[in-house]
Parts: C-alpha cells; sequence; structure tokens
C-alpha cells in the first residue's frame, strides 16, 4: 500500500544526548488563564488566575485550583468572589496548607471579612487591593481589602515563618496608610507598598510607602527581598548599589501614536523585618536609556544572600555577561536570568533566558521558565513574519519543524536548570504546542512544574492526568500545567520534540483514526531513514508504535522523525464501553525502549495536505499574495496547482485530506465522503468526488467558478489570479487551521478558521 509522498521528511541526525523527563502534562481547563503557581509540602499544586463562567458574554471570575502530585484530580476549585471580575496576581502556601492569594477587586459588594483594613470601591475604575486566605479544602477563611480609602493593587505576596502575611503592589492615589518607624514617602500616589499583617489579616504589622514588589523572598534572618517593575525613575536605591540612578526606557509606538511609551524599570530591594531600613536598594536595568521595558516576573534568595531575578524584555537592552541574541521584538517579550550578590553591588552572571519565575531547590540549583517566540507582526496584519526563532543552544537537539514559525506555531515553552555559579545551562525541558505561554514555575514533589495559558489542547499529555473530556480539533483556549523531572540527568533514549499533523505540520491536539502524524524528536530510530517496505507496516528497524494497544501502522521512521496513522480504537474486552474513547495512549519503542503520550480522541480531524512554510508568495508577471497557503492540489490536467501551472476558470482541482475518523469501534474508513463542503473565495464551490485513494488519503475534487467576480477575495488585471479555499467535513472546519495568539491578554475563544489555501487561476 502506497501514500501519498506529501509527507514532510526531516534531515536525518545522529544519536544525541537528549535531558529532563517531561514527567507530567495536561491540558487543564478551558477559558481558564493562569497567574501565580506555588506547591505544599505534601507536593499539591496551587494555580490561581481567572476563568471564564459565562461563554457567552466570556464573563471572567478569579479561581483558584489545588491539584494532587500527580495532576490527576482536583483538590479543590474554588471561584473567589464569582459575582465580580476581580484578578489574582500572586499566590503563596502556608506549612498548613492554607493558600493567601492577592490581588484586586472593582466589585462594590467585595466580600470583606476580616478586618477593617479598606473600605469598597465607588466604581468600576477604582480597584481596591486585597488579600485572602483559603484553607486545605479550600474554604474562605477571610477575604480583606487593605489600602483604606486608596486606590490600589496588589500584585506580591508571602508568608513568614510565623504565618504573619507580606503584601505588596501599587498604590494609585494618595493616603495609602503608613506606620510609625516603617519606610514612608510624603505622597504614596503611583508608588509601591508593603505591609505586613497579622496571621488573621485583622490589624497591620507595618505598613510601608515608596518600596515593594511583585516578587517577595525571605532569608533565614527574616530580611525582606522585594524585586518589581514600574515606569518611573524615583523608586530608592542606596549608595554603593549596582544602579544607583535609574534612565528611563521607552517603548515604540510604530501604529497609534507618534511618541514612545514609558517602559517599565526593574528594581531590587533588600529591607530589615521591620521594613524600617533600606540593607540595600538598586535597579537592574540598561543604565543608558536604552532599557525599553524591563519587567521583573520572579525572586529568589539562596542561603548566602545571592539574589536570582527574572523577567521579560521588550525593546530593550540588559545588562548580560554573556553575548545576547539579537531577538528583540516589538511585540513580544524576551527573558534574562540574573544572579546579584549579598550586596546588591555586583552582577555575577546574567544570561538571555528565563521570564516565566524562578526557583532554587535544597541543593541550591537554579530553574527558570520562559518562552521562544516569533510573535511579530507587521503594520500590515496581513503579512506575517516567519522566520524560525533558534530556542536556546540546550535544544540543539530540537528539529526546526519544531520552533516557533508564526505560522503553525507562535510559541513553545520551557523549562530550564542553570548552574549556580557560572549560570550556564545544565539541562531543560521543551514544552511543546500552537502558542503555549508561561506564567511561572513551582518545586513539587522533587519536580519542576510550570503553567501557562495556550489557544489549544495541543500541549503535551501524559497518561492518567485530570483533563477536560470530549475535547475536539481546532481551538479552545485554556491553561495547561507541566512537570520536569532532572533528576534522571541526560540520557540517551528516544525523546518527542513536537507531534504535528503529517499533511500540514501544524501542532497535533486531539487525533482521530486514519490521521496522519509526523513525531518529531531524537533518537526515535535508525540514523538513516527508513521507509516502509509495504507502504505501512507496525515496526520498522527496531520502531513500533500502538495507540491504546492497537498497531500502528508506520510510513517512515529515522532518528529525528517518524510517519504514523492512528489506528482505530479495538473493541472493548466487555460492553461496559458503548462509546470511542475520550483519549487514546500512544507508546513509542524503539529497541525495547518506551516513551508514552496521551492524546484526546476526536470522532473526526481533518486536515488538509499543505505547504505552510510560507505566506507569501510571488508569481512572475502577476500579482504578490501576502496572506494565503500552498495546498497540495492538482490541476485537471494532472499539474502541481501553482502560480507557473494555474487552472483554468471552471475547471476542477482536486485537494487532498486525511483524518477521517470515525465514530464506532474496528470501523474501516469509507470509500467515499459525504458532507464535504468547499468554500471558494466568498461562495461555495461544487465537491464533485470525494473519496479514498489509499486508506488514509482522500482526494477531494473542487469544480472552481468560472470567473473571478464575485468570489475572489483578490483581483489582478494579469493573466493569473487566485481564489482562496476553504473546506469543512460534516460542518466542521478542515484544517489547518489560523493560530489565534493574546500576547499577554487572557485569549478570548474565537471559532477556528481554517487557513486559506491559495488556488491559482488563469483563462
Amino acid at each position: 500500500m502506497k501514500t501519498l509522498g506529501f509527507l514532510f521528511l526531516a534531515a536525518v541526525i545522529v544519536q544525541t544526548a537528549n535531558p529532563a523527563n517531561l514527567a507530567i502534562s495536561t491540558y487543564l481547563k478551558d477559558g481558564f488563564s493562569p497567574t501565580a503557581i506555588a506547591s505544599d509540602s505534601a507536593g499539591d499544586v496551587y494555580l490561581a488566575g481567572s476563568t471564564v463562567t459565562d461563554p457567552a458574554s466570556q464573563t471572567m471570575s478569579a479561581v483558584v485550583a489545588k491539584l494532587d502530585p500527580k495532576a490527576s484530580q482536583y483538590l479543590y476549585l474554588t471561584y473567589f468572589d464569582s459575582a465580580a471580575d476581580d484578578h489574582l496576581s500572586s499566590i503563596g502556601v502556608d506549612r498548613a496548607g492554607n493558600a493567601y492569594i492577592a490581588g484586586w477587586t472593582t466589585n462594590p459588594n467585595f466580600p470583606n471579612s476580616g478586618g477593617a483594613l479598606g473600605t469598597a470601591p465607588t466604581s468600576s475604575t477604582d480597584t481596591r487591593a486585597f488579600v485572602a486566605k483559603l484553607s486545605p479544602d479550600g474554604a474562605v477563611m477571610f477575604s480583606v481589602l487593605i489600602g483604606g480609602a486608596t486606590t490600589a493593587q496588589a500584585s506580591g505576596i508571602a508568608v513568614t515563618p510565623h504565618g504573619q502575611i507580606l503584601v505588596s503592589g501599587i498604590a494609585s492615589s494618595s493616603g495609602f496608610p503608613q506606620t510609625s518607624g516603617a519606610y514612608r514617602v510624603a505622597d504614596s500616589t503611583n508608588q509601591w507598598f508593603l505591609m505586613e499583617l497579622d496571621a488573621g489579616a485583622s490589624q497591620m504589622i507595618f505598613s510601608a510607602t515608596g518600596i515593594g514588589g511583585s516578587s517577595i523572598a525571605l532569608d533565614a534572618s527574616g530580611n525582606i527581598y522585594l524585586a518589581g517593575s514600574s515606569p518611573g525613575t524615583d523608586y530608592p536605591t542606596t549608595p554603593g548599589a549596582y544602579q544607583t540612578a535609574l534612565v528611563q526606557g521607552y517603548l515604540a509606538c510604530p501604529i497609534t501614536c507618534l511618541v514612545g511609551v514609558s517602559g517599565n524599570l526593574q528594581h531590587v530591594t533588600k529591607v530589615d523585618p521591620a521594613a524600617s531600613k533600606l540593607i540595600y536598594s538598586t535597579g537592574l536595568n540598561d543604565p543608558t536609556g536604552a532599557a525599553g521595558s524591563t519587567t521583573n516576573t520572579g525572586l529568589a534568595i539562596d542561603a548566602a544572600g545571592n539574589a536570582y531575578l527574572t523577567g521579560t524584555l521588550l525593546e530593550a537592552q540588559y545588562p548580560f555577561t554573556v553575548t545576547a541574541p539579537n531577538n528583540s521584538s516589538l511585540y513580544f517579550p524576551s527573558g534574562y536570568l540574573t544572579k546579584l550578590d549579598p550586596t546588591g553591588a555586583n552582577v555575577l552572571f546574567s544570561i538571555p533566558v528565563g521570564g516565566a519565575g524562578v526557583q532554587l531547590d535544597s541543593s541550591g540549583a537554579v530553574y527558570v521558565g520562559g518562552v521562544v517566540s516569533t510573535y511579530s507582526p507587521p503594520h500590515d496584519l496581513s503579512i506575517l513574519l516567519t522566520t524560525p526563532l533558534a530556542p536556546p543552544p540546550i535544544f540543539s537537539w530540537i528539529p526546526q519543524q519544531c520552533w516557533p514559525d508564526n505560522i503553525s506555531a507562535i510559541s513553545e515553552a520551557y523549562v530550564l536548570k542553570v548552574d549556580p555559579t557560572s549560570g550556564k545551562v545544565l539541562d531543560g525541558q521543551w514544552i511543546d504546542g500552537s502558542a503555549p505561554g508561561a506564567t511561572g514555575i513551582g518545586l513539587a514533589a522533587g519536580k519542576v512544574w510550570i503553567t501557562g495559558e495556550t489557544p489549544a489542547p495541543d500541549v503535551p499529555f501524559s497518561p492518567g492526568v485530570l483533563a477536560p473530556q470530549n475535547l475536539g480539533p481546532g481551538f479552545l483556549a485554556g491553561a495547561y500545567l507541566s512537570a520536569v523531572d532532572f533528576s534522571g540527568g541526560v540520557h540517551t533514549g528516544p525523546a518527542i520534540a513536537c507531534v504535528l499533523d503529517g499533511g500540514n505540520l501544524t501542532h497535533v491536539g486531539p487525533v482521530a483514526a486514519y490521521q496522519l502524524l509526523s513525531i518529531f524528536g531524537t533518537n526515535l530510530g535508525p540514523v538513516k531513514g527508513v521507509a516502509a517496505p509495504d507502504g505501512a507496516d507496525p515496526s520498522i528497524a527496531g520502531v513500533s508504535i500502538t495507540f491504546d494497544g492497537a498497531p500502528a501502522q508506520l510510513l517512515y521512521v529515522s532518528a529525528s522523525q517518524i510517519n504514523v496513522a492512528v489506528p482505530a480504537p479495538l473493541p472493548p474486552s466487555t460492553q461496559a464501553a458503548a462509546a470511542p474513547p475520550s483519549a487514546m495512549v500512544m507508546q513509542l519503542t524503539v529497541n525495547g525502549v518506551t516513551i508514552q503520550r496521551q492524546f484526546p480522541y476526536a470522532v473526526s480531524n481533518m486536515n488538509l495536505f499543505a505547504d505552510l512554510s510560507t505566506d507569501q508568495v510571488s508569481c512572475p508577471a502577476a500579482i504578490t499574495i501576502d496572506y494565503g497557503f500552498q495546498p497540495v492540489a492538482m490541476n485537471a490536467d494532472g499539474s502541481t496547482n501553482s502560480c507557473a501551472h494555474p487552472a483554468k476558470y471552471g475547471s476542477t482541482v482536486s485537494f487532498f485530506m486525511h483524518g477521517v475518523g470515525g465514530d464506532t469501534f474496528g470501523f474501516q474508513p469509507p470509500q467515499q465522503l459525504l458532507n464535504v463542503q468547499a468554500f471558494v473565495g466568498y461562495c461555495s464551490a461544487a465537491v464533485t468526488n470525494a473519496s479514498s485513494i489509499d486508506s488514509f488519503v482522500y482526494k477531494v475534487d473542487v469544480t472552481l467558478p468560472a470567473s473571478q467576480v464575485p468570489c475572489s477575495a483578490g483581483y489582478s488585471s494579469s493573466a493569473e489570479n487566485l481564489f482562496w479555499v476553504t473546506f469543512s467535513y460534516n460542518g466542521n472546519t478542515v484544517g489547518p487551521r489560523t493560530v489565534p495568539f493574546s500576547n499577554g491578554s487572557p485569549i478570548v475563544n474565537l471559532p477556528s478558521e481554517p487557513m486559506p489555501m491559495t488556488v491559482w487561476v488563469t483563462k
């Protein structure tokens, strides 16, 4: 059996040492946007953020989730003040498993229970800071507004060993409470604050103004470390510190304004336990005015008092101690990780990785999360910049097909292990998907956990994890949660970098029977690629794959790539299961070594064969298109459709699809497809035939319109013109689909839009 030779074959690579182990990974909840992560001594993981409570109106509610150490179940899922659009910014957990959250609200009926430390908001623009405590089973023990009648936002929280609560943020008006002996400024407007509350949040122990941070840490002596970022150059510094004079940076505004926008400046402060004395306070930015926007996202302190800071850079230079890559973007930030000495005077190392939290384990090893992204839309948003962005060097084994390219993938997340002395990156784990972000990391049960937003359930799934049921193809914004085990060290076994659709190399979430997949990674098979002698075989060169025990047909295997067809689910051994599974576990075996990944199972997931490597095609003596992709399409005369070989108006063009699926056990793919619809520009087009050409691939014949008008989205007076063609099957969009992206704000669920396929036509 010979399948279409349209599957993309990667370059052969030699056996590579690959690190880390993605021990646990899942897509948690649609509509969930995590903002903070924490853990307890039992290994439980806590997420704070917001979630959509009304899909129709996109109403959001603050939520805290607690999961067990295997991410197999929610221990609680608490909706906080669900009647209002509150924002949770930070979370901390004490030794007893109580969770403390900080944020802000505009709810005039905020459920204030505890101390009388603040008044309710008076309008939808009047934000008030709050602190709340949840019991180990998720019950709200208190929720307290702080700051008196001052407009403020709380962005950081920590719990002392004695149970006191440290909370910090920024006040937007004057009159923020100040206590005698604490550090203060005359006017709290647009100034940081730092407050310590007793364990019941009934009274202030101290309240300082002019200092603070979104990241809070403590040392063994009770000294408080603060790191944060805000515009302005008036944050206090101390003599002899690393940067005593802050120089404002600016962001360009090329589209909607004529002048730059003030960016954030990062600061680091160490104060005594009473917040009365600055032990040191410094800026940590480019000192020449090229700081752009430098935004701190994490802080950790080691036993010697060294501070480790991470954050993001937008249009910013930074005091790196190594040569930084030239990946500055107007639209997506890059990361940094910096070690500052105990005096706050010297940068010991500073490297261009991170941006999503930093943690230290008991041995002193440093872990940092981050994102690699190509997101960079130009002024004309119909034109995409599609040069793949290389990941950090530790990921040299990742095939380029897995890199973000601003078409099939916009970003990828990662976790790194870094040597605390030299700043050398020792190990790393890649988190693949169409656009996963990274909010923060935490340590729990010997693993490093990372969370963030994702526009689709196309992140990795591990067997047995908690996940929504009945996930289907397309985009559904939500949160992912992954745990990385660095304890095993470097190994040379098989490793999966990404799993892509075999016809167009988009990232795969739910899979369907007879869908073709391309698995990319390292040490996946023989150094020299081998195609299946019979077109498709269950075992090639020591490589085999099963889905829930059903043997999969392999088409091609090599060290860096496997092409495989998803089998139909096996009939159940009992009559208890009347419907196909909601998920299937893929087991890949390479010379006796096995790895697993779970996929949601979809009834159907039809995808076109297409080349998505670029969206810009220049055709000599014709129009140059700025958006649209080249499908594998065959003209009526047997030639491949292109600008050099256009189809005739009114002729038939053949397209190719796979992923037909089915809704019964042990089914065989149909010979003919019904309910395939084609759309040419603004018009429906006749599908004259949709039949299988082998066990996996269907040829779909479409009759083009007889002229450009009224169907075409574009027209030229030249001989060659084009149509944009899309498809649906059984009412669902046929892939590939356009990847949505938020660039920092919560991703709103939108219909899964098909990528337009360009078909060239002539008279």
